[in-house]
């Protein structure tokens, strides 16, 4: 295997120590290159050691890691972030389908972290992952990353209609009317999408309510503005009906 190159970018020195044992324990391919503490030394060891991955904290002494990734010109390199702090950041690494961890951290959630990472390092699409959590931090755009087995594709989340969990992963259905089939649980996206008006509305179904045409209480249907009908299940209705009432535009029938 390739040796691949790392450089730990961290401004607590415990941190930088733990994370270094555990590279060092499970990891032989990796070479730990060197560590930094602050953006301006983090960007001169990149562009001077040009490593393949980073380990980086996201809050540093000056900065953020974000300032570093912004001003470096050289970016071949792939990321795992660490932060303590849940915030929107997170949320736009999860929409970018980036890697994170929290600290402190648990040894085997790091472990897998870095094991993803490696293996995008033959990630062509890797420049658009990064480039959708600078417009998610940015407040630009709400884009959220579709995960298929061999490529990827970058939504806003109001082109996403409905999904429905399938074997192997789900069927996005966009308001083109495609459709795009993800390799990871529903569950996985209805936990990023929750916060723009996704509601799980059966166990195989998540839907848009920006999206809603109508209801048909009778049948348990709901139809989409694409005129697809998905079903919903009739606990669930109360808390349907709650939150459609803040969306004017479906109508409820009998």
């Amino acid at each position: 295997m390739k040796n691949i190159n790392l450089i730990i970018i961290e401004d607590d020195n415990y941190n930088v120590r733990a994370v270094t044992k555990v590279v060092e324990s499970h990891f032989s391919e990796i070479t730990i290159l060197d560590t930094a503490s602050r953006v301006q030394e983090a960007i001169n060891k990149i562009e001077t050691l040009k490593p393949d991955l980073l380990l980086m904290d996201i809050h540093l002494i000056d900065g953020t890691s974000f300032d570093v990734i912004r001003k470096c010109q050289y970016k071949d390199f792939k990321v795992v972030f660490m932060s303590a702090y849940h915030e929107y950041a997170v949320k736009a690494m999860q929409y970018a389908a980036v890697e994170f961890v929290f600290k402190p951290f648990d040894i085997n959630e790091l472990i897998v972290a870095i094991d993803k990472a490696i293996e995008q390092l033959q990630d062509k699409d890797y420049e658009l992952r990064i480039n959708t959590l600078f417009s998610n931090i940015d407040k630009k755009e709400d884009i959220v990353i579709l995960q298929g087995r061999n490529k990827i594709k970058a939504c806003h989340v109001n082109e996403l209609v409905w999904g429905k969990a399938i074997p192997g992963g789900a069927n996005f259905y966009l308001i083109d009317e495609s459709y795009f089939f993800v390799s990871k649980p529903l569950r996985r996206y209805e936990a990023v999408l929750s916060d723009f008006s996704f509601f799980r509305c059966h166990p195989h179904y998540l839907i848009n309510l920006s999206h809603v045409k109508e209801v048909n209480i009778n049948l348990h249907r709901i139809k989409m503005n694409t005129n697809d009908e998905v079903i919903y299940e009739n606990r669930r209705y109360n808390q349907l009906n709650s939150l459609l009432q803040k969306n004017k535009q479906y109508k409820k029938t009998f």
